[in-house]
């Protein structure tokens, strides 16, 4: 068998024979346990890489901050730093970022993040990108300075455009936010309510326990 292979490659233009070996080469990688997706040795190396950055806390929430794009930025009528000059066009946004470790400390206070399950870190890290996009539409719903504003519905006969007030979209995103924020503090059992009513319960469960001791005891007298 190993003949007819070593023939049927000869018999083969050499651009052809080399396409053959590429592809065999790239079978056993993905064969490979340690090289399931058939990486090349520079893919290898920068998966490896990626992965040691998500392993960090601030590795969950990499992709949440933009890119500073100056005067450019449909924030920057908000933004704090471009009057000084202080805003690094290129890089991430100062701001953002600032917001990101305040908000990641604080959740990792509130959950002990080294003994947290891998949900509840994809659970906090979410809540981080929820935050900073609620800073977000409060920067546009800031620039518009209300959130019902006139908003173009058609024209008249004459051409003159037709306005009516109507809640702005930024508004309407920020509600939608908002609501998704308060459905993961559930999942978390992160607010007031949820911790009251967990004591409310465990106050119920030891209750109850001590009840079926009482009652054991009564049955063997």
């Amino acid at each position: 068998m190993a003949d007819n292979n070593i023939m049927v490659a000869a018999e083969l233009p050499s651009e052809d024979v080399a396409i053959c070996e590429q592809t065999d080469e790239l079978i056993r990688q993905i064969k490979s346990d340690s090289n399931a997706w058939g990486l090349s040795t520079k893919g290898l190396q920068a998966k490896r890489l990626a992965m040691a950055t998500l392993s960090t806390k601030n590795g969950l929430y990499a992709r949440v901050p933009l890119v500073c794009k100056g005067d450019g930025c449909p924030y920057a009528d908000q933004c704090q730093l471009l009057p000084y000059d202080m805003a690094p066009e290129g890089e991430y946004c100062a701001v953002e970022l600032a917001q990101i470790d305040m908000r990641a400390m604080g959740y990792t206070q509130d959950i002990d993040y080294d003994t947290a399950s891998f949900t509840d870190k994809n659970l906090m890290s979410e809540l981080v990108t929820l935050d900073v996009m609620l800073e977000r539409c409060k920067a546009l719903l800031a620039k518009d300075g209300t959130p019902v504003i006139d908003m173009a519905i058609g024209v008249d006969q004459e051409g003159n455009e037709i306005r009516q007030p109507a809640v702005s979209k930024a508004w309407e995103a920020y509600e939608k936010i908002s609501k998704k924020r308060d459905q993961t503090y559930q999942l978390l059992m992160m607010t007031r309510k949820d911790h009251k009513e967990s004591g409310d319960q465990d106050a119920k469960t030891v209750s109850d326990a001590f009840r079926d001791i009482i009652s054991e005891a009564q049955i063997e007298e």
